[in-house]
C-alpha cells in the first residue's frame, strides 16, 4: 500500500481509517478514497461510486471490482474497465 500513497509530499488527507489521495489524469482529476481496514478503495467511475477491492498484483497496487480495476505503482496510475483503459497517465498531486 505504500505504492499507492506515495511519498509524503503527495496530496492527501486521513481520517481515522481512510486516506484521501489526490491524482491528476492529464485535464482530468481524480480522488481516491483508500481504506486500509477493509482493504479497498472507493472512486467515482462513470458517475457511479466503485468500491474495489484489493487484488493480488505482480508490480504496483491493484483493486478490482472485476468490472473497474484501479491499479498505482510509485506515483501513477490507472483505471481500466474490463481490459480497456478508460483513464491513464495519472500522478499524485503533490
Amino acid at each position: 500500500l505504500v505504492t499507492l500513497v506515495g511519498c509524503n509530499a503527495a496530496k492527501t488527507e486521513k481520517t481515522t481509517t481512510e486516506t484521501l489521495i489526490y491524482y491528476q489524469c492529464g485535464n482530468q482529476p481524480l480522488d481516491i478514497r483508500l481504506d486500509k481496514e477493509a482493504q479497498q478503495v472507493s472512486v467515482i467511475i462513470d458517475g457511479n461510486e466503485q468500491h474495489l477491492r484489493q487484488v493480488v498484483s505482480a508490480s504496483g497496487a491493484q483493486y478490482s471490482n472485476a468490472y473497474y480495476t484501479f491499479w498505482s505503482k510509485g506515483d501513477s496510475a490507472m483505471i481500466l474497465r474490463g481490459t480497456t483503459i478508460i483513464l491513464n497517465d495519472c500522478k499524485l498531486v503533490p
